[in-house]
């Protein structure tokens, strides 16, 4: 039943008119906050945290939008899995970005693109893979299996290839030898091996996976983000954290993640409404 439902949702999708589909994906991800709750809670915690500055009522409205936003990037995705992944490229602001990865990756030491999970990550690796750069992505499959089937069968439509979290150390440094991005979603907290950094002024655990990849492989770090722009249209933010990561591994480590986490802000402090608050970032607190 649920993947018949998937089914209909993506034929809905990909036939509608593409506002009609962000307009009823807004509206569905307005009903996910008010009044089924769905992760509320945990949003509200971090927006308080993230923004005491601002009144219960501008929180209550940003998160409201936050919401919004992600039924609309839902629907851009359905609408363009299966699609040619270029489909939706005249859409996508990004001239300045295409030379700085094209040069990195001439190269030949491969590439790391540390994202969060900001704007449309999934469609940014259909962006990538349109412009002859396809990325290898480390992804965590769902715990339900035809969850993690649509999941798989989505991305592939949108050229991305992928490695799960649990083959992710040979995985990545195998895909860095070969000469290509991989791309790493890498704000959530992790269970193993991670590191502390400051996100919004507090100690958050962060992925030590970016860094130690760079140490072991030389590969460039590129901190990179595809930004919901008005009228329906992206932008491509892209930034070199590391150009060749140098020094001992424990140091190459603490470096990215604190470059990566404060890029990260900058970035989710100008598009807040954009950022995936619904993750508990700060549920652990660093060691004495």
């Amino acid at each position: 039943m649920p993947s018949l439902a998937l089914r209909a949702a993506l034929a809905a999708a990909r036939v509608l008119p593409r506002p009609l589909t962000r307009g009823l994906g807004a509206a569905l991800g307005r009903l996910a906050r008010d009044p089924f709750a769905l992760r509320r809670a945990v949003a509200d915690q971090n927006l308080a945290i993230a923004f005491p500055e601002l009144a219960p009522r501008a929180r209550a409205a940003l998160g409201r939008r936050m919401y919004a936003h992600f039924g609309r990037m839902a629907a851009d995705i359905l609408r363009f899995a299966g699609a040619r992944p270029d489909a939706f490229l005249p859409l996508v602001d990004d001239a300045e970005t295409r030379p700085l990865l094209a040069d990195l990756l001439a190269r030949g030491r491969g590439l790391i693109l540390l994202t969060g999970h900001l704007g449309n990550w999934e469609l940014a690796g259909a962006w990538l893979s349109s412009h002859g750069m396809p990325a290898a992505a480390v992804v965590k499959p769902p715990s339900s299996r035809w969850a993690a089937r649509a999941a798989e069968e989505a991305r592939r439509g949108l050229g991305i290839e992928t490695i799960p979290m649990y083959e992710a150390r040979a995985g990545v440094l195998a895909a860095l030898r070969a000469g290509g991005p991989v791309a790493l979603v890498a704000d959530q907290s992790p269970i193993h091996g991670s590191t502390w950094v400051p996100f919004f002024g507090r100690p958050t655990k962060t992925p030590e996976g970016p860094g130690l990849f760079a140490a072991r492989s030389g590969a460039p770090v590129v901190f990179g983000a595809l930004v919901a722009a008005p009228g329906g249209r992206y932008r491509v933010v892209a930034e070199v954290l590391e150009e060749e990561p140098r020094g001992e591994t424990r140091e190459v480590i603490q470096r990215i993640a604190a470059r990566y986490r404060a890029r990260l802000e900058e970035e989710v402090r100008r598009s807040p409404e954009q950022y995936l608050w619904t993750h508990r970032l700060w549920r652990r607190r660093p060691p004495p």
